[in-house]
């Protein structure tokens, strides 16, 4: 009996019991949270437990008794010394033990376990009892635990041979002149011929005397002892009397024990073994033992019984205990533990009380009940004395009545393992010393100091615990100084200190008000206060009997309240003792801020004292602030605000007042502006002027509104007045404007009078739309309205009718829908026919003129099927409808239905079959009388679920649809519910899924069997396997445990039960305690995670938990362990798994698998066995290497001279004919995929829709290429006070720019600083494009001005003329590819956007076709010759299935893929696939997925380019392909977000990282065009390994690689000849691209007038300087038009599309992009065998291209000249599309820089012109620049 029933806590209880014996509950089952805080705590040797334990009064040192040793320990826990007591030979049958005589049972080596351990205060000596030799003693010094004496050679020596510590209780008596006494109380365990259960024993002064433990008395009658009678143990066989405690008081000794007893439970004639607990007393003087008395003791609380003792402790009462119960103080009490039930005394229990008992209360019932006894009454019942009934009183019980205790705290102080009863209080009584088997800690008897405030201290019911005030601290009341003077402190909670402040808050804007603070509870404050705001000020504070006055704080310390926090802002008003320094008192005080307030409304509605200044517009906390008496505002009631009117309707396009009411309008003030109104339409705001009438009402005047789009026929807008500019009036009714159109979702005449009688729309017939009046032809008979009589719409239509399908007997509800089916149900109530027969209109499912639900009549023989016909009010041609569809009559049988039996509980799911199953409207399925729940059906089967029937039998089926019921004889038979036995195991793990047997009735009834655990609230499932009617298979339910759960706690489920269908009986099975154990840990491997081994050698696997903890022992769980693939046989114990390592040598990744759970713990690496030596290996292998060298050199010389011409020849030979047959091969191969693709290319790409980017993306690409977030694109960032300035600066910046002289003088300026950059000259160009971007007209005569400038310049400077536009060296140049960007991009969407696109597509597929280099961007299919593979790369083409990641249940699309391809590319060809029409900003990209192949069996494994399983040969690192894991064809795959770590993942993240940087970023690009170059993979070595990263080739500008080594090598060129076949399959898209731009009409899309327009320009400008040369003409417009927009649009394709550019892409449209510029030249081509392959590639297109070009300017040269009205009309039209794209604020501030840097050179140009002087432009600037200085 060894532990106390509460595992891991001790608790402490605030003991108040009132009565006699008073017991308080503290339930087990759900303690308070227990608090986890350190200790002083001791733990001994590990295979040692702790037993016992006693303190030295005297010094305060602790001996703990343990098995094999003693310990003496200081009272912090350190080991002063130990004294080993075992272990020791012997063996528990040698009695006398083997040290008196010789033994003849087998000896083995036999642990001491300390069973006694008493101090002898007297003899100053330890006596420690053990289990060894029958349980002799040790007498040990207590200073030094020197052995003083081990008395062994006697029979009374031996105490008792029981192994259990908890079964041997001692007491000393003392005496003053004479030897103590030692009362011994021990099990006997079925010796009682040997030991005394109970006996009195001298204690000697000398320890080695003779007499030591003898019995006090002994003569041949009697003894000082008490011996079990051994007739006892043929009632009772395992009878014993267990002691639990044992004290002295007074003249007595008192034991606590547990015994068993044979009991008759009520109504029952057998005999059962309950456990009763008895308190035993004896005389200490009675040397024969006749005072012996026993009395049942036990305690009740709410008719529950607490009868098995578990411990007990005695004690004086104390002052406040003692007044509670009615006691002395120094009276002695039994505090107790018991726990419920009598059955079991070890376990422990799930509830217990402890109760107090007073001794003195004991004793007096006892001496009752032995009055009552010599008066012969009844017979007195020891229950060890079986044989004898002696005459006495019934059993003596002691019982009191209740009380109740408090406990105050749980706090956890040992782990793992229960509490042991042996507790003590320390010398100073303040810490308490708590024992476990491996554990002694040290806790404080109160902890005080965890309370932070006063209410926290004196709640939480700690009796030692109070407030010091002043110092403000939770304390010991003798801790707190002064602590007697009054009110310093507290220990009740109404002592707190409480404090309140007028006034409790203030505006910001006051400050040093005087503040009074109230005080209770204070004590006396003579030293002073402080009052501290926080940490915004402190100052001194006047004590004024219980008042305290401050000062709020002064102005510079008052905290800023900004806007966000709201309007207040609260600080802790603190009181600061002067004498301790510490804070003892605060409150809350707020300082507001009224002027947060913008609106009226919120301002008065405040709860500050906050007042509105209505013509100020400002809320204040001051009202004398407010300009006029009449303008404050106090109350909500008096504020300007518009009242709620009805709906305000306003027709859109219609010219309308908006009349407002309203009450307190301000009249504005002289200067103040007047009222508008303002709409926020769709976004954007709409101002309107107002009239003020009077103070109650406003009129916004006439103006039309209008919104976009015909999807929302009435949009409610936000209406706003404001007066003098931006003064709000509240509007707390939120009125808006409903802003509607007619036309808008009522395309029909029906849709158009169901509308709103309010919107006034009607039907206007002449134009076949919904109007107002006032917008249709003036015929009244064209116009229908809801209101006037003839409002009845002709031409119904019939859309749909469902279902198509009913039953003769009728019955079947047909919907009808179409348009124009009258207004009110009285037009259609009698005029609707289907299939000829009537059909009864419901007024329920009538939608007017959209829909009509009618009910069928029953159909004659005859009536086979027909259509739907009505009549809207009457049948004249116009107002009947005919439907297209057919209604047909269909007859219903059944067949047959599965199952035929289910629970009488219902949930069974049954399918019936037959035909046409699907017709009609409503299914009636009754099974008897129980109706069958329709689930769903299709023309073959009905799917009902049953519902619970009270009888079991078998029921006919019924089945009605509408009104035909089908006849069939089909049964349902009714079982009884299935039922459970019994469960096996009655257990498992935490994280479930371990198989458990189910053994009950009728399970075959149930489809889906499912087990369920549910607990804290959370509920798992499993699922089950039906074997046959009596038993299932089940794997156990995970247990839904918090992240922050303790791993080692045994838990219980809240409910655990079975899901079998309906069954409700069993979703909680009460017949089971299932238990879940914690879940198995593993250790990893070591640091590394790698263990080395010799083959053969064991895999040892360390843990925790392997076996879990089950009563009845001997269960093990189910472990696989792989190595690699295989599986080893497992050996397992509680710390470790020993697994045979299988035949396997190398590295190899270890999983162990357990129920729901895997892990690994590493790898291990298995290194081949040597079977010799190295220095042999290594002589042995010189010594044949030299032999073989000797050999081999005398064959070369013999051979060499005969056989070296043989051998060139024949080597020569082979070459050749290896060459040959592999260029056939190639050409081949080429050819027929030539063929094929072409085909397969232009089938894919019909119907994709093309991701076009939106105009401003575009723009910003082409503009700014490469900046994501340019600035133009954001609001102008400047600090507030710099704000007006700088905007008023920019505004006339503008006016400057959108001056022509400054702006060409600003552009020439520019130019001419020789820091001005090329980059600077584009950028400016594009910001200048920008800002004028709403004024094209004014953009387009300064381009023409400063092209005429550059062409000028260009003459004069003798270039050549052809030169001009070539490079982009000015802001003109730049100008014009941003002119034309603008101008183009409808051309672009409608017209050369497709087959652009299309190109790029092309390239894309068939790019992906054949192998992509990941690393290098080589590719088997290219254009460009410097991107070929040019090597034999061996790939399959495979069709893998991927799941959808957006939705799972959608069917699998197929994938093609190359086993060759990298993770990363099969994701992009995957991402590809799913997402083909989406473009690509909005897919996900490729790093955020991972690839998860899902292999049958439900494994599922992460591929990744690079993990543990990666190949590494010589520095050469390979990434991981589909070939590498053996992905097979037709394999499953699914993209799902990143994990965090895979299984298979490398071991740590450096080298996921560097894969990641490495290549991926190779692949994809963003970047700007002139960027790519740069950009071209490289394989960069990893710094820290030196590995080299390689997919398909190796890069060879590694030198350690030469160029002989290359794999397949052959002559490289031959590979040239995919570069054709490649060209031949795209040679349509880039047909179809050239033929598009150079076009002059292409597919009937008009040429944009820009390009007519700007070679007119040029046309004109070469004949102003008399250039007549064709070819310079020709160049110019080549290099204006072709060369500065298209070739830049062809090489970046994502300019234009939202799309994603690898690099094989990209080189091959640089390869277009070069054909294209080589098109537009003028210049022959010389062609030879070592011009470029890209141009060889094309030379026989360009020709032909070229006459497009020459066709294409010479067209555009006859087409009639635009005049400059039409084209400005253009330009203003393209201005006004796109007015709002940038932010010209900003644009004028990246302009303005270039001010900031040359302001003196472009002041100097506008100081000197004549022009610039009239206009005063340099003044002008200079007032711009003072106002944009810093410093201004």
């Amino acid at each position: 009996m060894k532990a106390m029933p509460w595992n891991w806590t001790c608790l402490l209880s605030h003991l108040l019991m009132v009565g006699m014996g008073s017991s308080t509950l503290l339930p087990r089952q759900s303690p308070p949270p227990s608090q986890k805080r350190s200790f002083v705590t001791f733990r001994g040797e590990p295979a040692e437990s702790f037993n016992h334990l006693v303190v030295d009064e005297r010094t305060g040192h602790i001996y703990v008794g343990a098995v094999n040793r003693i310990y003496k320990l200081s009272s912090d826990l350190k080991v002063l010394v130990t004294h080993q007591t075992g272990p020791d030979e012997d063996n528990p049958k040698c009695y006398p033990p083997r040290i008196v005589q010789t033994c003849n049972e087998p000896l083995t080596p036999t642990n001491n376990v300390n069973k006694m351990l008493l101090i002898d205060y007297k003899e100053n000596r330890l006596i420690a009892c053990g289990s060894l030799y029958q349980g002799i003693c040790k007498l040990l010094r207590l200073e030094d635990l020197f052995k003083l004496g081990e008395p062994f050679h006697k029979k009374e020596h031996y105490l008792s041979g029981v192994n259990e510590s908890g079964s041997v209780f001692g007491v000393i008596v003392s005496y003053n002149n004479l030897d103590d006494k030692l009362f011994i109380a021990t099990a006997v365990d079925g010796k009682p011929e040997y030991f005394p259960t109970i006996s009195s024993r001298k204690l000697t002064k000398n320890s080695e005397a003779d007499g030591m433990f003898a019995y006090v008395f002994h003569d041949e009658f009697v003894a000082s002892m008490i011996k079990i009678p051994s007739d006892t143990f043929t009632v009772i066989p395992d009878f014993d009397i267990y002691y639990v405690y044992g004290f002295s008081s007074g003249n007595f000794v008192y034991f606590l024990t547990l015994q068993p007893e044979m009991v008759s439970p009520p109504g029952s004639t057998t005999k059962e073994q309950v456990y009763t607990s008895k308190l035993v007393r004896l005389c200490k003087e009675d040397t024969a033992f006749n005072s012996y008395v026993e009395v049942p003791i036990g305690c009740e609380r709410s008719g529950v019984e607490y009868r098995l003792l578990q411990a007990a402790y005695l004690s004086k009462a104390g002052a406040v205990l003692a007044r509670t119960l009615g006691v002395r103080p120094e009276d002695d009490l039994l505090f107790t533990v018991f726990s419920k039930g009598q059955k079991r005394k070890m376990k422990s229990l799930d509830e217990s009380a402890l109760c107090i008992f007073i001794l003195k209360q004991i004793n007096d019932r006892i001496k009752e009940r032995l009055q009552s006894c010599y008066r012969g009454e009844g017979t007195l019942d020891l229950a060890w004395l079986k044989v004898k009934d002696i005459p006495c009183s019934s059993a003596i019980r002691v019982d009191g009545p209740r009380g109740n205790a408090l406990q105050y705290e749980t706090v956890q102080v040992v782990e793992p393992g229960p509490v042991l009863r042996d507790m003590a209080f320390s010398k100073d009584r303040e810490q308490l010393y708590i024992m476990s088997e491996r554990q002694l800690t040290r806790v404080p008897v109160e902890s005080c100091g965890q309370y932070q405030s006063c209410s926290e201290c004196l709640g939480s019911g700690d009796p030692h615990c109070g407030w010091c005030v002043l110092h403000n601290t939770c304390t010991r009341k003798e801790r707190c100084e002064r602590s007697r003077e009054p009110r310093r402190f507290a220990s009740e909670v109404k002592q707190c200190v409480r404090l309140t402040v007028h006034p409790s808050n203030i505006s910001v804007s006051q400050y040093n008000v005087l503040l009074v603070l109230e005080t209770y509870n204070v004590p006396e404050l003579t030293a002073g206060v402080n009052c501290t705001f926080e940490d915004l000020s402190e100052m001194d504070g006047l004590v004024i009997g219980n008042q305290i006055q401050c000062y709020s704080p002064a102005a510079k310390e008052v905290p800023r309240i900004i806007t966000e926090n709201g309007d207040h802002h609260v600080v802790q008003l603190q009181l600061k003792s002067k004498e301790t320094g510490m804070t003892f008192a605060s409150t809350s005080f707020v300082f507001y801020n009224c002027s947060v307030h913008n609106s009226c409304l919120s301002c008065v509605e405040s709860p500050y004292r906050c007042h509105w200044c209505k013509y100020r517009h400002v809320c204040t906390h001051d009202p004398r602030s407010c300009s006029f008496q009449e303008g404050r505002v106090k109350l909500p009631e008096d504020c300007p605000q518009l009242l709620r009117v009805d709906k305000i309707l306003v027709p859109v396009e219609v010219i309308k007042p908006i009349t407002l009411k309203a009450k307190n309008l301000p009249q504005p003030q002289s200067g103040q502006r007047g009222y508008e109104c303002v709409l926020n339409i769709q976004g954007s705001e709409q101002r309107v002027p107002a009239l003020r009438f009077n103070s109650s009402s406003v009129q916004c005047q006439n103006t039309s509104y209008s919104y976009e789009g015909m999807e929302i026929n009435n949009l409610p807008v936000e209406l706003t007045v404001v007066w003098n500019g931006h003064f709000n009036i509240d509007n707390p009714a939120q009125n808006k404007v409903h802003l509607y159109k007619c036309g808008a979702m009522r395309e029909s005449c029906g849709l158009c009078l169901k509308a709103d009688p309010d919107f006034e729309c009607g039907w206007c017939q002449s134009q076949g739309q919904c109007t107002l009046r006032q917008h249709c032809p003036v015929h009244e008979s064209q116009w229908l309205e809801l209101s006037s009589t003839n409002s009845k719409c002709t031409n119904p239509r019939i859309t749909e009718i469902i279902p198509v399908t009913g039953p003769r007997e009728g019955g079947t509800k047909v919907t009808i829908r179409g348009e124009n089916l009258g207004l009110e149900f009285r037009d259609i109530a009698s005029h609707v026919k289907v299939a000829g027969v009537e059909c009864s209109p419901l007024v329920d499912g009538y939608i007017p003129a959209e829909q009509i639900v009618c009910e069928m009549g029953e159909a004659k023989p005859s009536q086979h099927a027909g259509f739907v016909e009505i009549c809207v009010a009457v049948c004249r041609p116009e107002f009947m409808a005919r439907s297209s569809q057919l209604y047909y009559f269909m007859t219903l049988t059944l067949s047959d239905l599965k199952p035929s039996r289910g629970p009488r509980s219902g949930g069974t799911q049954v399918t019936i079959t037959g035909t046409n199953l699907n017709a009609g409207s409503n299914v009636v399925v009754m099974f008897g009388k129980q109706p069958c729940l329709f689930h769903r059906r299709s023309p073959s089967y009905i799917v009902c679920n049953t519902t619970s029937s009270d009888e079991v039998l078998e029921m006919k089926v019924t089945v009605q649809v509408d009104r035909a019921k089908i006849h069939q004889d089909l049964f349902f038979q009714y079982v009884e519910d299935p039922t459970i036995v019994r469960i096996e195991p009655e257990w498992s793990i935490v994280s479930g899924n371990t198989p458990i047997a189910v053994w009950g009735t009728h399970l075959d009834l149930i489809q889906n069997p499912q087990i369920r655990a549910k607990h804290g609230g959370k509920e798992h499932i499993n699922l089950c396997e039906v074997l046959n009617a009596t038993e299932m298979t089940c794997q156990a339910p995970a247990l839904a445990l918090g992240p922050d759960h303790q791993s080692d706690l045994t838990e219980r489920p809240e409910e655990f039960g079975f899901i079998l269908d309906n069954v409700q009986s069993l979703l909680i099975l009460n017949m089971t305690n299932f238990t879940y154990y914690p879940n198995p840990v593993f250790e990893a491997f070591s640091p590394s995670g790698i263990l080395e081994l010799k083959p053969g050698t064991p895999i040892i696997l360390k843990g925790k938990n392997l076996i879990p903890p089950v009563a009845g022992g001997n269960v093990k769980l189910n472990y696989t362990v792989l190595v690699g693939e295989k599986p080893c046989t497992v050996t397992v114990s509680d710390v470790q798994l020993l697994c045979e390592s299988p035949n396997l040598i190398g590295r190899h990744k270890v999983m162990a698998r357990v129920g729901g759970m895997e892990y690994s713990p590493g790898m291990v690496y298995i290194a081949p066995d040597s079977p010799l030596s190295l220095p042999a290996i290594v002589s042995i292998a010189v010594a044949g290497g030299l032999l073989i060298i000797f050999i081999v050199a005398v064959l070369i010389a013999y051979k060499r001279k005969s056989r070296e011409s043989d051998l060139t020849l024949k080597r020569l030979q082979m070459q050749m004919d290896n060459l040959e047959s592999r260029v056939a091969l190639e050409c081949k191969e080429a050819f027929a995929e030539l063929q094929t693709d072409i085909h397969e290319l232009t089938s894919d790409l019909d119907g994709a829709g093309i991701p076009f980017l939106d105009y401003r993306t575009y723009t910003m690409r082409v503009l700014f290429p490469g900046i994501e977030d340019h600035p133009v694109l954001r609001d102008l960032e400047v600090p507030g006070y710099r704000q007006e300035r700088v905007e008023k600066g920019l505004k006339l910046f503008a006016q400057l720019i959108n001056n022509k002289v400054f702006l060409l003088s600003f552009i020439r300026t520019l130019e001419s600083q020789r820091s001005f950059s090329m980059r600077d000259r584009g950028n400016v160009a594009s910001l200048i494009m920008t800002v004028l971007q709403s004024k094209l007209e004014y953009a387009t005569d300064v381009l023409k001005q400063l092209l005429a400038d550059l062409i000028d310049k260009n003459l004069e400077s003798k270039n050549h003329p052809k030169l001009l536009l070539r490079r982009t060296e000015s802001v003109a140049e730049k100008m014009l590819t941003n002119w034309f960007t603008f101008l183009l991009y409808k051309f672009l969407k409608e017209c050369a956007g497709e087959p652009l696109f299309s190109l790029f597509c092309a390239i894309k597929q068939q790019m992906e076709k054949g192998p992509i280099d990941a690393i290098t961007g080589e590719a088997r299919y290219s254009l460009s010759e410097d991107k070929l593979i040019r090597q034999q790369i061996d790939y399959k083409t495979l069709v893998l299935s991927c799941v959808n990641p957006d939705n799972a249940n959608s069917p699998e699309v197929p994938v093609k893929i190359l086993n060759c391809d990298t993770i990363t590319q099969v994701k992009e060809k995957i991402l590809d696939a799913i997402f083909k029409n989406v473009p690509c900003s909005h897919r996900p990209k490729a790093a955020d997925m991972d690839l998860e192949w899902r292999q049958g069996s439900g494994a599922r494994m992460i591929l990744q380019d690079e993990d543990i399983t990666t190949k590494i040969e010589n520095d050469w690192k390979r990434l991981n392909t589909l070939a590498h894991y053996q992905v097979p064809d037709g394999s499953v795959v699914a993209l799902v977000s990143k994990q965090v770590t895979a299984y298979n993942a490398v071991n740590n993240s450096t080298v996921s990282r560097t894969s990641a940087s490495k290549y991926e970023n190779m692949i994809r690009y963003t970047g700007s065009p002139d960027s790519l170059r740069s950009r071209t993979p490289m394989i960069t070595p990893d710094l820290e390994s030196g590995v080299k990263m390689w997919h398909l080739v190796k890069n060879h500008e590694h030198g350690d690689q030469k160029e002989g080594d290359r794999g397949s090598k052959m002559v490289s060129e031959i590979y040239l000849t995919r570069l054709l076949a490649t060209k031949g399959t795209l040679q349509k898209f880039v047909d179809d691209l050239f033929e598009t731009i150079f076009s002059t009409a292409h597919r009937g899309s008009a040429l944009p007038l820009a390009i007519k327009y700007m070679f007119d320009f040029l046309d004109e400008q070469a004949d102003k300087h008399g250039i007549h040369d064709p070819h310079v003409r020709h160049t110019w417009k080549s290099n204006c038009l072709p060369l500065r927009f298209w070739v830049n649009m062809i090489k970046n394709p994502q300019f234009v599309f939202d799309i994603h550019k690898n690099s094989i892409t990209d080189a091959c449209l640089s390869v277009v992009a070069q054909t294209f510029m080589d098109s537009c030249s003028t210049s022959e081509h010389r062609l030879g065998k070592d011009s470029p392959s890209n141009k060889l590639l094309y030379a026989k297109d360009i020709p032909s291209y070229k006459n497009w070009v020459e066709r294409y300017y010479s067209d555009i040269g006859k087409m009639p000249a635009i005049s400059d009205q039409d084209m400005n009309a253009y330009l203003a039209e393209q201005s006004r599309m796109h007015m709002n794209e940038f932010n010209t604020m900003s644009a004028l501030s990246e302009i303005f820089s270039y001010v900031g840097k040359y302001s003196e050179e472009i002041l100097g140009p506008l100081d000197h012109d004549d022009q610039c002087g009239k206009q005063k432009l340099a003044y002008k600037l200079e007032q711009v620049i003072t106002l944009m200085s810093l410093d201004s």
